[in-house]
């Protein structure tokens, strides 16, 4: 009888596990400046017990879900219960945050603890979860998804959360922090857009040519397993001797540091996943498609722009997905060379020592990868033909 009812979600399990264990290590460190090692404080210690009782309550519950037959009810309300989380566990912080500052020193802050990190991402997997077993549901999928990280938008908004050591570490470099946001947003956007076009043409030529493909698939593979930091380093000093042997190269930022070697890095980095899709997108078209559209009297370039592209587009997308969410993450290590980008606010916390620091780098540039990834999956869905299944995920 019971097991009519018990229908494990492994996935849901292991984030609900994570969040039950996010209670032994502490919750907040409050810590005499941004710089010195701090008091941890757990969970029961850094909230009433009304609060840790909801976190607790919570937790139990998306543990009792994930061991529910999966409905869309039981879907439901795992996704729920793990926004909640999200949104209770910021509003403790927030409150609790304010009251460790009352009578403490100015330069006293409150970061958060692997408590908080823990029950975030537990929360996360859960969210995961309950978003595969909507499949059917757009609407709900998008709500479970997206409700926690909106309250939480909210939450910023209104200053709930001003008293942590991240928002403080913003409130002193804000103006800076646009700037190199937007900076991010330019290398990553324009090497992707770059990577895409390049990547397109080389899959086709690949598509079209037996032996075109072995030299191509040959470089971009070679390329992709350059470590980062080494291809900044190859590219150097041939960008050097160029703007040294045409100065006039330096007016278009074309030297052996800053954008220029960043973005041509960021292009290499693009190309294989656009190149092996596009490749297989084409290369995968049935042959009685093509014969029929013969048939039907249209030229080649008609072939190609109504029955080709349309049907390889979905998979050429999927690779686009990859480069540009790859590309968010590179971009930050183009920082190292002076071309900016929120990699900026990590170097120079590694350097001064500063978690918080190395956190308002890190975290906007994790929160950019989800938006493209989600924004990516979307532009797929749309352009998928109606009949294919491919990027319906």
């Amino acid at each position: 009888m019971i097991r009519r009812f018990i229908s494990r979600d492994s996935v849901a399990l292991v984030g609900s596990i994570i969040g039950l264990s996010s209670v032994l290590p502490g919750w907040l460190t409050l810590k005499p400046s941004r710089i010195v090692a701090g008091t941890s404080l757990r969970l029961w210690q850094s909230s009433d017990w009304e609060g840790s009782t909801v976190i607790l309550g919570l937790w139990l519950l998306c543990f009792v879900l994930s061991l529910l037959r999966g409905s869309k009810l039981s879907a439901l309300m795992l996704g729920t219960a793990a926004n909640l989380i999200i949104i209770v566990t910021f509003l403790l912080a927030g409150l609790v945050a304010s009251n460790l500052l009352e009578g403490a020193a100015p330069s006293a802050r409150v970061s958060l603890g692997a408590g908080i990190w823990m029950t975030l991402g537990g929360a996360y997997v859960v969210i995961f979860a309950a978003r595969q077993r909507l499949p059917d549901s757009p609407l709900w999928r998008n709500l479970v998804s997206w409700a926690g990280l909106a309250a939480l938008g909210v939450l910023l908004t209104i200053g709930w959360l001003g008293n942590l050591s991240i928002l403080q570490e913003f409130s002193g470099r804000e103006e800076r922090f646009v700037q190199e946001l937007l900076q991010h947003l330019f290398l990553f956007g324009s090497s992707v857009a770059a990577g895409t076009v390049l990547g397109i043409l080389l899959g086709i030529r690949a598509a079209r040519s037996t032996g075109a493909a072995g030299p191509i698939f040959f470089i971009s593979n070679i390329t992709q397993t350059i470590p980062s930091l080494a291809l900044f380093g190859l590219l150097i000093a041939p960008l050097s001797a160029l703007s040294f042997a045409f100065p006039v190269l330096r007016e278009f930022g074309i030297r052996g540091v800053g954008v220029a070697p960043a973005i041509m890095a960021l292009i290499v980095y693009s190309l294989l996943p656009v190149v092996r899709n596009t490749y297989v997108g084409f290369h995968q078209l049935d042959p009685g498609v093509i014969d029929a559209g013969r048939g039907m009297g249209m030229s080649r370039g008609n072939i190609f722009r109504k029955l080709e592209v349309p049907l390889a587009a979905p998979l050429i997308l999927e690779g686009v997905r990859t480069a540009a969410v790859q590309s968010v993450g590179l971009t930050a290590v183009t920082a190292l060379i002076g071309a900016g980008g929120l990699g900026w606010f990590i170097f120079q916390g590694l350097g001064q020592a500063a978690a918080d620091l190395i956190l308002l780098g890190a975290i906007p540039i994790i929160v950019l990868a989800l938006l493209v990834d989600a924004v990516m999956r979307a532009i797929i869905t749309l352009a998928t033909p109606k009949g294919l299944g491919v990027g319906k995920q």
